[in-house]
């Protein structure tokens, strides 16, 4: 029976994980109905448009894996976008400005949420939903219509180019480093996956729980300034609504990027992955001009697909 169970597992391992899979099959379903997908251009646009949703998601992988969720980045990075448009209104000279105001607000609105979080002990969803709420009509308060627009400095990291790949997924890519060592190689790493797994044990431990929820949080809210100022410079402009939706879609690709939504486990690899799989998705149904509504249901069937193989595989694996 231990041998058996162990080819299982080996088997599985092989196999690699779900969401490798539903890339190499949008890959070269891509290939077979849309030959200008592998353009230089056009590859270049779709890490692009992941590049916010990555950055949201990495934050939120911590927060996850924490055994919480983080319903207000969405909003988060929409005032941050705000707040550093106009600010910036288009002068060079504000950059480093708003850059230090998108950190100090995206790190101020996630300590306070780990402090309520420590000091209340509600669920996060709720607390983060009424956090959610709070922050949409800061940001309506401040105003309701457009204004601003980005330095050309947070233009250019939103839409450049450096050797062929957009700077903004460059970013990603930094962050992902750092978030992945941090996550699997330090002493936070371990005490963040034990917090998650098992806060009780975790607190016999000796582990400080609440420090480390408020790390997460922490590194959740720093992460959607940094989606908010890298949104700024794709839309160009700073747009109220621009950040309505994307908390769920952070979610999404956490899940699909194989953390788990309990706790206690997850990658920052994975979720990045999962984000641009969905930028993938999102890329091939415009270029086959799908109709947006359409687009909703394809995108639910893809995340259902991959939550029900990533499901299968471990009963597989026992």
């Amino acid at each position: 029976m231990t041998a058996g169970r162990t080819a299982g597992r080996l088997a599985v391992a092989a196999a690699g994980p779900p969401i490798l899979w539903v890339t190499v099959v949008l890959v070269g379903v891509a290939a077979a109905l849309l030959p200008g997908f592998f353009s230089a251009d056009n590859l270049a646009n779709v890490l692009r448009q992941s590049a916010v949703l990555a950055l949201l998601a990495i934050g939120q992988t911590f927060v996850v894996v924490a055994g919480m969720m983080d319903l207000s980045v969405g909003m988060l990075a929409t005032l941050v976008l705000v707040l550093a448009a106009d600010l910036m209104d288009g002068r060079a000279e504000a950059t480093l400005a708003a850059v230090g105001l998108a950190a100090a607000v995206g790190i101020g609105v996630g300590a306070l949420t780990g402090v309520l979080n420590n000091l209340l002990r509600i669920n996060s969803l709720i607390l983060t939903l009424g956090t959610l709420t709070i922050l949409q009509g800061v940001t309506f308060i401040y105003t309701d219509q457009s204004l601003g627009a980005p330095s050309p400095s947070i233009a250019w990291l939103a839409n450049g180019d450096v050797l062929g790949l957009p700077p903004s997924f460059l970013l990603v890519v930094l962050l992902v480093a750092l978030a992945h060592l941090a996550l699997h190689h330090t002493r936070f790493g371990v005490h963040l996956a034990a917090v998650g797994g098992a806060p009780q044990s975790a607190r016999q431990a000796g582990i400080p729980v609440g420090r480390v929820q408020l790390a997460a949080f922490v590194i959740s809210g720093l992460s959607a300034g940094l989606a908010g100022l890298v949104l700024l410079g794709r839309l160009g402009t700073g747009y109220p609504n621009a950040g309505i939706g994307l908390e769920l879609d952070a979610i999404v690709a956490v899940v699909l990027g194989g953390t788990a939504l309990a706790g206690g486990r997850g990658s920052v690899i994975g979720s990045v992955a999962a984000a641009v799989v969905l930028g993938i998705v999102s890329n091939m149904l415009n270029l086959l001009e799908v109709s947006s509504f359409v687009q909703m249901v394809i995108k639910g069937l893809v995340v259902i697909v991959v939550i029900l193989i990533g499901q299968v595989r471990p009963e597989r694996a026992a």
